[in-house]
């Protein structure tokens, strides 16, 4: 196996293979959108990704919005690399937040991968939303 590394996109080829990860995970696999998954958020977004090699296998985006308040979103990994790439993904980005001087970081995240998060420190937010109809929770780490 490949060692993985994690790094913020750094041309626009690698962000649209990240783009391309996103939308066979939320278009493709779980049918979360019709044809493409990207919003406003993705034009001043920090995109991250992981490689495995040279390959990227992975991607996430965080942003802050208009109150200071940072946001990490649309966590995609390839199927044949959940887990530990993900792990990794999301160390990155509460490291990136943190040099940031960030007092709260947040994601809206699929039910399923609340106790996922939880593993890493992060704290369950708020009610349930449904979102794309399915249950999401927003979560916020540990800074």
């Amino acid at each position: 196996m490949s060692a993985l590394l994690c790094r913020e996109a750094a041309t626009p080829q690698e962000l649209e293979i990240c783009y391309a990860i996103r939308r066979q995970v939320f278009v493709d696999e779980q049918g979360l959108f019709a044809t493409d998954d990207r919003d406003g958020h993705d034009e001043h977004a920090i995109h991250y990704m992981a490689l495995a090699g040279d390959v990227i296998i992975g991607t996430v985006r965080i942003y802050c919005d208009s109150d200071g308040l940072w946001w990490g979103g649309r966590l995609a990994v390839l199927k044949r690399h959940r887990g530990r790439a993900g792990r990794l993904l999301i160390q990155a980005c509460v490291e990136r937040v943190r040099r940031e001087g960030a007092r709260q970081f947040r994601a809206c995240v699929q039910q399923d991968n609340v106790a996922f998060f939880k593993t890493l420190g992060w704290l369950p937010v708020g009610e349930t939303l449904c979102i794309c109809n399915r249950p999401h929770q927003v979560m916020q780490a540990t800074l």
